[in-house]
């Protein structure tokens, strides 16, 4: 850290570019970060952009990867609020609206026991269901029937017929 503190930069000779990485990743986890390459600002003039401190440099990284998990939770927190929230006041509205004008309806009708009654096309499709449910059991206790009475022999080996080709 002395010698970078005095001099500012550290030169590297290596024999591979893995020995290079090897010591690049070293002097970032001891806090040497290489110096930011200078960028243009909107005047179009130089600007020297890297900090004076390391440690001061790795905690705004810090910060600001602790700002963008923090913000990715929340981001991912909406979307999934955001269904439930929409159900949620649908099924508010549709509450209210049951509430304040069919049941007003239904009360302002003058015959309440008729309202209860089935209705002509309710009833044919009871009945319609009942016979599907009845022939379904039926062919269902029939294919049971089938496969408990059914027995099955194995098939026998193939017949040698070699000496038919011969003669």
């Amino acid at each position: 850290r002395n010698v970078y503190k005095d001099l500012r930069q550290i030169e590297l000779a290596c024999d591979s570019q893995e020995d290079v990485d090897s010591w690049k990743a070293s002097f970032l986890r001891a806090g040497v970060y290489p110096e930011k390459d200078q960028t243009e600002n909107e005047d179009g003039a130089q600007e020297n952009t890297f900090s004076m401190d390391p440690q001061l440099e790795r905690q705004v990284e810090t910060i600001r990867n602790l700002v963008d998990s923090y913000v990715g939770i929340i981001n991912k927190s909406i979307r999934d609020l955001m269904p439930k929230t929409i159900m949620h006041l649908m099924i508010n509205n549709t509450k209210d609206f049951i509430h304040s004008e069919l049941l007003a309806y239904l009360y302002s009708s003058a015959d309440q026991s008729s309202l209860m009654e089935e209705s002509a096309d309710q009833a044919q499709r009871r009945d319609e269901m009942l016979r599907m449910y009845h022939a379904l059991k039926e062919a269902l206790s029939i294919i049971g029937d089938i496969s408990t009475s059914t027995v099955s022999t194995p098939v026998p080996p193939p017949v040698d017929d070699t000496w038919l080709q011969s003669s």
